[in-house]
């Protein structure tokens, strides 16, 4: 009979010992579920503002394409400058093609792809333009008025484009990371919830 109520005692210990290892463990999950939830969301947040990022990219390189037009009218007094100055143009309009073109393969906001096609449209006519305004500053023995006021002002609405796509992509990157705000706070609060069942079984369980 003693060895009965010994061995009763020691099954009840043993179950005691196993709850008490599984509340541990679950306790421990999920307060890591709630680190988990909080501590990447800072880094998931500046990588998806870093994706968002890439039409001020645009603005800034659009920008120094203009530059580059403005040295080939200012710095060009021979047909030696003239060539290296429009070079140094070209390349810069290349890079803005290249990034308007990787822009529009990879995002499907539909704000940003028709901003981003009229850009692309207007960016390869003013293109035109500044070849031509080119060829005419040589004819005119390298002196920039005339050509300056052929394309005066074709690159203001560019920049306007340029804007309305980025405010686009930046309400697009907002609304995502409100999203995984939204998401991580649901998942801290059914953790907490948990916790707090956990914590109350550990408290009214019996002594073992």
């Amino acid at each position: 009979m003693k060895s009965q109520i010994e061995k009763s005692k020691h099954r009840h210990r043993l179950w005691g010992v196993l709850i008490k290892v599984g509340l541990t463990c679950a306790f421990a999950f999920w307060f890591y579920v709630i680190w988990n939830s909080t501590a990447n969301l800072n880094q998931d947040m500046n990588i998806v503002s870093a994706k968002y990022s890439a039409v001020h990219n645009v603005q800034v390189d659009f920008k120094s394409e203009v530059q580059e037009w403005k040295n080939v009218l200012l710095r060009s007094n021979n047909s030696g400058t003239l060539q290296a100055n429009w070079q140094a143009y070209e390349a810069q309009y290349q890079k803005v093609v290249a990034e308007t073109q990787r822009i529009l393969a990879e995002t499907d906001i539909s704000g940003v792809r028709s901003s981003m096609n009229t850009f692309a449209d207007a960016h390869a006519a003013n293109h035109e333009l500044y070849k031509k305004a080119m060829e005419l500053l040589a004819q005119n023995g390298f002196n920039a008025h005339q050509a300056d006021e052929t394309v005066k002002g074709v690159d203001r609405p560019l920049v306007d484009y340029l804007e309305a796509a980025d405010e686009a992509m930046q309400q697009e990157s907002k609304n995502i990371n409100e999203r995984m705000v939204a998401k991580a706070k649901n998942q801290v609060d059914q953790s907490l919830l948990i916790l707090s069942v956990i914590a109350l079984l550990v408290i009214w369980m019996p002594k073992w």
